[in-house]
């Protein structure tokens, strides 16, 4: 609140002065020049402009502003003075309109490095949001995707379904058979590698985006056709047999009006029932 009182203190000072200055002006001139009025004010305007400026002296850009108004001030009190001593006296005064010229330089240049200095802002700040947007959208989908495979996870899987249960009619459920055998076996790393294999594997036959690794080793996936278990089976496991890995597969006829949760736990339970089929004739 001191801080308003002060600034508006000093203007309302500035002026009073002026105002004063501008009563006595035909007492005091040495020549009659109605000109002088319009001098006072320009004086005025420049003094109150030029603090207001100061005010954000702290901002680089403000200091060519408050200098020019100051400039532009002095060259006014200079024409004001023309008026009232002699110039031939104080040579100084012929500097009025020089003063006044370069004052109003002196604004323009400081309204230019504002003008860029805003136009390099709105740039940065473009960018920002624009790094941003990408920022977001790349954690939007780090959160819907499998690192190791590059296919959708379990989230991801649940988000699509509204959208895949239109447009196909069955859902897949595989699970790679002794893989924990692989990994104790071989090591992880050949165990990463045969999930990396089957994934890729997977994404080529049903597509990157209708394929999902919904648990350690086991995968869901959508289709538009209904395919062979047995062909399917060996084509999605090229590339893993060589390390005792195979995949049992369960499948449900998808509606839609199903509930995802459903759908997967009953394919869930036909893969089990293949499973254990598979088990009993080994």
């Amino acid at each position: 609140m001191n801080r308003i009182s002060t600034r508006w203190l000093y203007h309302l000072v500035i002026w009073a002065i002026l105002a004063t200055l501008m009563v006595f002006v035909d007492t005091i001139a040495i020549k009659e020049d109605a000109g002088i009025y319009e001098e006072i004010i320009g004086l005025g305007i420049g003094l109150s402009v030029a603090f207001e400026c100061f005010r954000y002296k702290s901002m680089r850009m403000a200091t060519w502003l408050w200098i020019g108004w100051l400039v532009y001030g002095l060259g006014n009190l200079f024409d004001v003075l023309d008026e009232v001593v002699s110039s031939e006296k104080f040579k100084v005064l012929y500097l009025d309109t020089s003063l006044t010229i370069m004052g109003m330089v002196l604004i323009s240049y400081g309204f230019l490095k504002q003008t860029v200095a805003g136009e390099k802002m709105i740039a940065q700040l473009n960018g920002e949001a624009a790094a941003n947007k990408s920022l977001r959208a790349k954690l939007y989908k780090d959160a819907r995707l499998d690192e190791l495979t590059q296919l959708g996870n379990r989230r991801a899987c649940f988000e699509r379904f509204s959208k895949l249960g239109l447009i196909t009619h069955r859902l897949y459920y595989f699970d790679l058979d002794k893989f924990k055998q692989c990994n104790d076996t071989h090591g992880h790393k050949i165990g990463d590698k045969v999930l990396k294999i089957f994934g890729q594997n997977l994404s080529s036959t049903f597509g990157s985006q209708a394929a999902f690794r919904v648990g350690g080793d086991e995968f869901v996936a959508f289709s538009k056709n209904e395919h062979d278990l047995g062909a399917l089976s060996a084509s999605l496991c090229t590339g893993i047999t060589d390390y005792g890995v195979d995949v049992s597969i369960g499948f449900v006829n998808v509606k839609a009006d199903a509930n995802i949760d459903e759908l997967l736990n009953r394919a869930d339970g036909e893969m089990y029932k293949a499973k254990f089929r598979r088990q009993s004739r080994a």
